[in-house]
């Protein structure tokens, strides 16, 4: 197979994983996949104390640091369009939420932005390894989040609403990226609100 990224043929190797638990094969070769940096930085929640937001995200779990390798994937999946390389992460997104417990929502793209970016992203890569989800909010703001600060998009009014009933029961927030995490926040006010037990969130990318 040709890699995902540098097109350069490789063999992929079984593991005892891959055969036993039917983990995902890699679509990358490991001189790309190295690229990547592991996140090991924790999540700081200090900003939100004080906050209608305190205490709505239980945890967050990143898996890889925003570096340049990271970089030019995401221009190249999001901006560029290039949808296969949802696959590119697949087997390391399923490892993770095989380790989680609730029902997995992925952050939601404004309908507008949608029809914009051909595709969701963050809905990409959790087909492409294989996560069951439900499609539970709706994002109702259009305008740009990412030049502002924590402190203005906290005061932006909820990026988000509820489309379905929520359930007393435990939810896995995904999404592409945490930067500021006051996006993750508004869409766990959401589901805390209406009677989540517990959120917590994974994201491919610590910014």
């Amino acid at each position: 197979m040709n890699c995902l990224l540098c097109g350069t043929p490789f063999q992929s190797t079984p593991t005892w994983s891959e055969l036993f638990l039917y983990q995902l094969d890699s679509s990358t070769c490991s001189r790309c996949f190295e690229k990547f940096e592991i996140a090991e930085s924790t999540i700081d929640f200090t900003d939100f104390v004080g906050t209608p937001y305190e205490g709505v995200v239980d945890s967050v779990f990143c898996l890889y640091s925003y570096n340049e390798a990271m970089k030019e994937y995401l221009h190249q999946y999001k901006f560029l369009q290039d949808v296969a390389l949802a696959k590119v992460f697949a087997g390391k997104l399923q490892q993770i939420f095989q380790t989680k417990e609730g029902i997995v929502v992925p952050i939601p793209m404004h309908p507008e932005k949608l029809i914009l970016r051909t595709f969701a992203q963050v809905d990409e890569m959790l087909n492409a390894a294989q996560i069951s989800y439900q499609q539970l909010l709706i994002k109702t703001k259009t305008e740009a989040q990412g030049k502002k600060t924590k402190k203005e998009r906290l005061k932006t009014t909820n990026l988000f609403e509820a489309i379905q009933t929520i359930e007393a029961t435990n939810y896995i927030l995904f999404d592409d990226i945490y930067t500021t995490g006051a996006t993750i926040h508004h869409a766990a006010k959401i589901l805390k609100d209406a009677g989540a037990k517990r959120v917590d969130a994974i994201t491919l990318i610590k910014g």
